[in-house]
């Protein structure tokens, strides 16, 4: 009964505060576009990679003129800097805007999975939509009420429930799967958050069993072409994965676990 009735309360505070943003005007389009960038970015950078604005014309799906336009105003607000070479990066007030949304995010991700029962392969863009409405006293209600939940349902950490969010990968010493040594036993960390909104790519992972704290070893080498098949064992079972799935997993040591 208690449970229900959190869930009613955080459903319909969550409600309300979508109806407050619809009545009262344009301003929070502009937000979350701002959020969402700086989510991206931090993303790209947590797991190591290059951010340039075709990278996030690719993400997005627009164009390079929208990117453009996009990161001047993240530029003139001072969410982001650029260098001499067009690399992108997040300037203090970059990064914490992107945890806030990402605690927002992976918070509404594990209240879906764990007290709605959705599947996991189905709620990145159910949260993404969610996200930018979840205001303080929610979020808190929602910590309650899972129990401060370190990492979301794809294995990435929480901000503010890790000791360090931006160094969470590397404190605990992930790699991607395709660098692991050929019979190596590692176990899967997490879903690389870059690709959570390819929810064919996680439904593809979900349908192989193949979830965090999965038992992964590679069986054959990792593909030039990543579409190209690769094999692996998953908790014992052979399994066929593309490469490009196989690059979205991010592995730890099965000694360390």
């Amino acid at each position: 009964m208690r449970v229900a009735r959190a869930i009613m309360q955080v459903t319909r505070a969550i409600g309300e505060a979508r109806e407050h943003v619809r009545v009262h005007g344009q301003g929070a389009r502009i937000s979350e576009v701002t959020e969402s960038y700086c989510e991206t970015i931090y993303n790209l950078m947590m797991e190591g990679e290059q951010v340039i604005g075709a990278r996030l014309a690719e993400k997005f799906r627009v164009s390079a003129p929208t990117v453009t336009e996009n990161l001047k105003r993240l530029v003139r607000d001072g969410y982001v800097e650029m260098d001499s070479r067009r690399a992108i990066s997040l300037t203090s007030q970059g990064i914490t805007m992107a945890e806030a949304v990402l605690r927002r995010h992976r918070l509404t991700e594990r209240f879906l999975v764990d007290m709605l029962g959705m599947p996991w392969h189905q709620v990145h863009d159910e949260a993404g939509r969610l996200e930018h409405y979840i205001s303080g006293a929610v979020e808190s209600r929602v910590i309650a009420t899972l129990g401060h939940p370190t990492t979301c349902p794809h294995g990435n950490p929480i901000p503010g429930e890790v000791p360090n969010a931006r160094t969470y990968l590397t404190d605990r010493g992930a790699f991607r799967l395709p660098l692991a040594h050929l019979g190596e036993l590692v176990t899967l960390l997490c879903v690389s958050e870059v690709v959570e909104d390819e929810e064919a790519l996680i439904r593809y992972l979900h349908e192989r069993e193949i979830t965090p704290g999965t038992r992964l070893s590679l069986d054959s080498e990792i593909p030039e072409q990543p579409d190209d098949p690769v094999t692996v064992r998953a908790n014992g079972r052979p399994v066929v994965i593309s490469g490009h799935a196989a690059h979205a997993l991010w592995v730890v040591s099965a000694s360390r676990d």
